[in-house]
This record gives C-alpha cells, structure tokens and sequence, in this order.
C-alpha cells in the first residue's frame, strides 16, 4: 500500500513539473517573439501603390516581421492606413512609412488657387494620375494658324514645334458626370459625336457619393474624362491662358524611377 501511495505521488509530481516545465517553455517562447518579432503593414503581392491612389485592403498585408527589421514610422496597421493616400509609388513587399502617407486632397499652396481645364485643351502624353508631378508644354499650331497672331508675352517662342512652359502637380482628373477618376490614359481629343457628353454629361445616372468606388478604387469611368485640375499661381494660369490660343497644351508625367522613389 505504501510503494503504491509512493509511486502515485510520484507520478503526479512528475506530470506536475512535465506541465509546469511546458508552460513555462511556451511563456518564454511567446516572450521572445514578441520581443523578436512585432506586426508592420507591406504592399502585398502582385500589388503597388501609385502616387494619391486611395489605399483599399487589397493592398496591403499585416505581417509578423524581425524588430531589427521593422523600418522607424512603418504602419503597425491596416485600418491606420486603408484610405490614404501615398505621395510617392510604393511597391511590392515595401513597408509602409507614414511618412509617406497623407490625408490631404492636394489644396492650394499660399499663392496658388485651383483650375480645371476642359480636356479638349490638353494633350495627356503619358498616363496620368493625380498628384503626379508633371511638364506643361504647348504644341503650336500650324504656322498658316499662327501667322496672324502677335508673339506671345508670358513665353517666349523659340521653336516652331513646341514650347516647355512650366511644372506643376496634376491635382484633379474629373470626368464629365463631376466624379473623381484617378487614372487618365493618352488619347485623342474626343470626336465631335463625343463633345456632347464631355461638356452636358453622360447620359448614365451620376454615382452617389456612397457608390463611387466600393471596395477598390481603380475601376473604370463611368464617362468620359473631362476636366484636369493644377494648383497654380496668377502668373502661371495667364501663361496658359495665352498658349492655348497658339496651340494645345501638352502634359506628360515626371518619370521617377524605383530608387529615387524609395
């Protein structure tokens, strides 16, 4: 009876210390990784963030990542940034920095007011989205056109072709229902069939406020792209006031490569 008692004893004082030996493992495990490891937000795969595209979910990832690893003002996440914007392109497998993020809708700096331009008057050379940083050049009219016309005074013409006027930051794309779009790709002036729905909008019901995007933001107009919008001073919007009376203005975007942006 005693060598029984004994031996029990000894068995629950074994599976005792096996226990509490175990949970004290897995408390120093779970210590370390949290010390080791800690939670950031990275563009997730197969997806970049371009310049003042809002965030949506489908973006971005929330992973487990090494401390020494985790970047200083890195998104710890995902509702801290889903619907901001980014300043500059993020790509794949890239941390966020709140640095680069913002919630600001691109306002007028001191001395700048907003103007949009009916994009009959502009020439997209390359794809555009808003907040890119872009050159303005104006693409002179045939010299039979121009011929009575006096030499412009906010520029001087140098060449028979085109003229670079200035850069400035792309701060609205508009379609013609008065929605936001936030890509803008190159193509032609619209035919005259077209110019109807460009300047008394499309015949499709324009979206509520609730129904522009859903759940991702990078979806098709639902009308024609109408009106471009720049932040710019008194002296620039009279430079460009005057050359679309020599011709049309052109607009291509300031091409940044992976290691400027980053």
């Amino acid at each position: 009876m005693k060598k029984q008692t004994l031996f029990l004893i000894c068995l629950i004082s074994f599976l005792l210390a096996g226990s509490s030996f175990y949970a004290a493992t897995q408390y120093i495990d779970a210590m370390a990784a949290e010390r080791l490891f800690a939670p950031v937000v990275k563009v997730a795969q197969g997806k970049e963030i371009a310049p003042f595209e809002p965030i949506t979910r489908e973006d971005v990832v929330l992973i487990s990542e090494e401390v020494d690893e985790i970047l200083p003002g890195s998104a710890r996440d995902l509702e801290s940034v889903i619907g901001r914007r980014s300043v500059q392109t993020i790509y794949e497998g890239e941390q966020l920095l709140t640095a680069k993020l913002t919630d600001t809708q691109l306002l007028p700096e001191k001395g700048q007011a907003r103007y949009e331009f009916p994009l009959m008057y502009i020439q997209p050379l390359t794809e555009l989205r808003k907040g890119d940083h872009v050159k303005i050049w104006v693409k002179y009219k045939p010299l039979t056109e121009l011929q009575g016309l006096p030499d412009p005074v906010q520029f001087t013409k140098t060449n028979d072709t085109a003229e670079f006027l200035f850069e400035s930051q792309l701060a609205s794309v508009r379609d013609s229902n008065g929605v936001e779009i936030y890509t803008l790709k190159p193509s032609l002036v619209p035919s005259p069939d077209h110019m109807d729905a460009v300047f008394n909008g499309s015949r499709e019901k324009p979206m509520q406020n609730g129904e522009k995007r859903y759940r991702d933001y990078r979806v098709q107009p639902t009308a024609l792209p109408a009106f471009v919008g720049f932040n710019l001073t008194d002296q620039q919007y009279v430079k460009l006031s005057e050359a679309m009376s020599y011709g049309m203005l052109q607009v291509g975007h300031v091409m940044a490569t992976k290691e400027q942006a980053s």
